[in-house]
């Protein structure tokens, strides 16, 4: 039907000689009507495969272009060029409204740089300028090499006067100007920064340190001489100190950087009374001593100061009471007036700050101490990890106030409480290189260094693939430098491994999926697809391992590129039962592999066992009449595989094999057989004796609800009223006889054969009733009698495998027991009587062949062997006939 509206629309479009200045916007809106009636994936690959047939003699063809660029953009396929030929075309027509409509097309769907830079220059040709901007801001965000146009923004949004906005591109354009090294441009920004944000210092001290990662140390410097000055006119003695240090850290021969320390020094500590004494110690005014060294021992020596509390492993806290050149006197709880040489108290003494864990239980009652750290969780937090140099686990935080402080009972409600504000309070985090530590703050955690912790403390690969999607879904910045560190996590998995696996081949995959939108991440060269495709032992395994549907699709990709022609058909089909979607049907059906699809689905309804999960999935998600039309398999073919594998399915669950997966099968055969009536409607429309096999098999699945078999029993009645339930006698009993030991060899003979006689014999056989039933009389048609003897031997056949079948569990090698004589050994018995050696195996009924020696367990003379060990003399009476053995050997046989 579409076919033929499509033909006709290019027909009349060639005919009419439509052109560019004679279209306009309903004239697409029409097409649109057109496409959207077109739902189903064969017939859009259809009217596609004929539009660009038509484009080979028409390419200028709009309505062609049209809409072979319209399904390639409703299928997700990266290859809508003749829809950016199309806005070329109105383009250069300059018909702007109709190039602003097609655009939009496109990036309702795709963010394509190349579009919305047309976009934009034709909002710009129409003069809206606001429009426009909004274009240039959704371009910045995905063309990473573009950087002025940031900047360009930031500067509207300060003249408009939304300072917050224009700091966000401002920020963007720094981090760029930065990766493209042009150190002028971050001049620039800089001098931005200290007018707009002249508080935000540890985000200015992160520029520098970016700064003299990529550039020169020098350029680092002058930064930081502009950030001092800044730090320096607010009488900021501390962010003054912080930015000489770092000055330091880049230049140590930097006089001019630590005569202003040294002053700063005097600025912070000008009430301090040893701090002559300290500087002349630490020779941090001498331009010989190191200065690093200098700075640690200054630190440390001004620290000591009357009133200070500080710590001694034998005496504990005390404070200091007295300090001269020489001499500190301290007053600890149990030593009073303790004198010890400046030299014995750098060495012996730790200083402690006023807030303190140990000072405040020296200075305050235990009780009062416990009610303030119940009640303001996060003070006890930020005390005890301060207390910790800024760096404790809770660990580390139990052992300081179990049972010091707080009781078992009372710790586990406060560190309940404390895990909450680790994890929701921005002024907390953790050590980067120990995420088991908890730091405290100066300025809030941001999302992505918060997103950075997460991915570190995650150990599951797929989790941190799904992390940083949340990542770049939720807004985080992909410039910064904790996404950088998260890519090259997968960088790293691929560059250097020991082995191929799906985690090296998802990495891959998962790092270019990331560099086709971020051009400025870099694979390494030496990495490719084409060679780890290679090295995996097993495609099918390494494909299944893959716990992303995402990474899965691109996997099949490349496959589809690098991959044999000749054997491409084979490997999809494989990775099919892995990824059940109709992604890989419909590249089969885009080949024309047609055969190939109804061979796999004929296979997986054959072999159901072998292929559950990919059979429950087709007829999930194909009705049966899709089954019979295009695969050609019968109904009752079909319905009786949907059937054999449920009642498999509910004797794994019973027996607790794979129990998980087999919940799964059962509840989705049970949703399409019984509550969306797929049974009944094939009784309504069936056979009597197709009726008759369901029935069979319903009966007797013993994990099926008694309801269920009853409502069948209706369904089958209410069809056939004289139906005759053939076998109902033996069902109850033979439901609580023993299990049967089997082989899976033997067992699949038996399913084999089991089929062959249900969906080949019994349909023949019905065939050659209704033949002779055409005859004529019956009384003397021997054709008819003929063929229902054979129906009788056919159903008593179909009932007893079935029963067996039932009753069947298969004895694998690893549960054959070789310490006595049972299922799968071949024992040597030495008969007393004759005393010959005789040698026999035993396995089940299926298996038995008692010419070779081959005796069943359940035959009388094999039940008597059974459980006598080597060594053991047994003798019996079978049939009046005396048997007397002794054991010489038993071994394992292969099953």
């Amino acid at each position: 039907m579409y076919e033929e509206n499509i033909r006709t629309l290019l027909t009349e479009e060639k005919w009419t000689r439509a052109t560019l200045n004679s279209y306009t916007i309903p004239n697409f809106q029409e097409l649109d009507a057109f496409l959207t009636k077109i739902d189903n994936t064969d017939d859009q690959l259809e009217v596609k495969s004929i539009c660009d047939e038509h484009l080979q003699k028409n390419k200028n063809s709009i309505i062609a272009l049209y809409i072979s660029g319209c399904i390639s953009l409703v299928r997700h396929s990266l290859d809508y060029n003749n829809l950016i030929i199309l806005v070329e075309m109105f383009n250069d027509a300059k018909k702007w409204n109709i190039v602003e409509y097609l655009c939009s097309k496109i990036l309702e769907n795709n963010e394509d740089k190349y579009i919305l830079r047309i976009m934009a220059a034709c909002l710009e040709k129409l003069g809206r300028e606001d429009d426009k901007f909004g274009i240039y801001e959704r371009l910045v965000k995905v063309d990473f090499e573009e950087i002025d146009l940031i900047r360009l923004i930031a500067e509207r949004y300060v003249t408009s006067g939304n300072n917050e906005k224009a700091l966000i591109y401002y920020k963007k354009a720094m981090q760029r100007y930065i990766n493209a090294q042009n150190f002028n441009a971050v001049k620039d920004v800089w001098s931005v920064f200290l007018k707009l944000i002249p508080t935000e210092f540890n985000y200015l001290l992160g520029i520098t340190q970016r700064v003299s990662a990529k550039f020169m140390n020098e350029r680092a410097i002058q930064l930081l001489n502009q950030l001092y000055e800044m730090a320096f006119s607010d009488n900021d003695i501390e962010h003054c100190i912080q930015v000489l240090k770092s000055i330091l850290d880049l230049d140590s021969k930097n006089q001019s950087a630590r005569d202003m320390l040294v002053d700063c020094y005097r600025r912070k500590y000008a009430t301090h009374g040893r701090l002559d004494v300290c500087l002349e110690n630490s020779n941090l005014t001498q331009s010989y001593r190191d200065v690093h060294s200098a700075i640690e021992d200054f630190e440390k020596n001004i620290a000591f100061d009357k009133g200070t509390f500080v710590f001694h492993k034998t005496w504990n806290i005390g404070r200091i009471r007295e300090l001269n050149q020489d001499t500190v006197i301290i007053d600890f709880a149990t030593k009073r007036n303790h004198s010890m040489s400046l030299g014995m108290a750098f060495s012996s003494l730790q200083v402690l700050p006023m807030n303190h864990i140990w000072v405040f239980k020296s200075a305050f009652p235990k009780e009062k101490l416990a009610r303030k750290i119940l009640t303001d969780v996060s003070w006890g937090l930020k005390t005890l990890i301060q207390s910790n140099a800024n760096g404790a686990s809770l660990k580390d935080m139990k052992t300081e106030l179990v049972p010091a402080i707080l009781t078992a009972g009372e710790w586990t409600a406060w560190s309940s409480n404390a895990k909450k504000i680790l994890m929701n309070d921005p002024l907390f985090g953790f050590n980067p290189s120990d995420p088991e530590v908890c730091v405290v703050r100066d300025t809030p955690i941001s999302y992505e260094e918060k997103s950075l912790g997460i991915f570190r403390n995650e150990k599951r690969f797929y989790q941190k693939v799904r992390i940083v999607r949340e990542f770049l879904l939720n807004g985080g910045d992909p410039e910064s430098e904790f996404f950088m560190e998260m890519v090259k996590y997968f960088i790293d998995q691929f560059s250097t491994y020991s082995s191929m696996n799906d985690q090296v081949v998802s990495s891959l995959l998962f790092v270019e999926a990331l560099s086709k939108r971020y051009t400025f991440i870099q694979i390494p060269t030496n990495a490719g697809f084409k060679s780890f495709y290679e090295e995996l032992s097993s495609v099918p395994m390494a494909f299944n391992a893959i716990d992303d549907s995402e990474l899965k699709k691109a996997f099949i990709d490349n496959v589809e590129k690098i991959e044999d022609p000749l054997k491409i058909d084979k490997v999809l089909i494989s990775l099919y039962p892995y990824y059940l979607t109709s992604y890989i049907m419909d590249m089969l059906k885009e080949k024309g592999k047609i055969k190939v699809i109804e061979d796999m689905f004929r296979n997986a309804c054959t072999n159901y066992r072998e292929n559950a999960d990919l059979f429950t999935y087709l007829v999930r998600t194909y009705d049966w009449k899709f089954w019979d039309k295009k695969i050609k398999v019968r109904h009752d073919v079909l319905i009786s595989s949907e059937l054999q594998l449920l009642d498999f399915a509910l004797n794994a669950i019973e027996a607790k094999k794979q129990a998980n997966e087999n919940r799964r099968i059962a509840k989705t055969l049970l949703a399409i057989l019984f509550d969306e009536r797929g049974i009944f409607e094939f009784i309504k429309t069936g056979s009597k004796e197709s009726a008759q096999r369901v029935n069979f098999i319903v009966q007797r699945m013993q994990g099926l609800e008694k309801s269920k078999k009853i409502e069948v029993k209706h369904a089958i009645l209410e069809k056939f009223p004289d139906f005759e339930f053939l076998g109902e006698s033996l069902v109850e009993p033979e439901m609580v006889t023993s299990g049967l030991l089997v082989t899976s060899a033997k067992l699949k003979e038996k399913q084999e054969e089991l089929d062959r006689v249900m969906n080949v014999e019994i349909p023949e056989n019905s065939k050659e009733i209704g033949f002779a039933l055409a005859l004529g009389d019956l009384r003397e048609n021997s054709e008819f009698k003929a063929a229902k003897e054979k129906q009788g031997i056919l159903n008593s056949t179909m009932m007893r495998l079935t029963d067996e079948l039932g009753k069947a569990t298969v004895v694998n090698q690893e549960n054959v027991d070789a310490s006595k004589i049972s299922f799968g050994t071949q024992v040597i018995l030495k008969n007393n009587t004759t005393g010959n050696n005789e040698t026999y195996q035993i396995f089940g009924p299926w298996e038995s062949n008692p010419q070779e020696n081959t005796i069943s367990y359940l035959a009388p003379f094999g039940a008597k062997l059974l459980n006598h060990v080597v060594g053991e003399q047994f003798a019996f009476v079978i049939n009046e006939q005396q048997y007397d053995f002794s054991v010489i050997s038993i071994r394992a046989m292969e099953v």
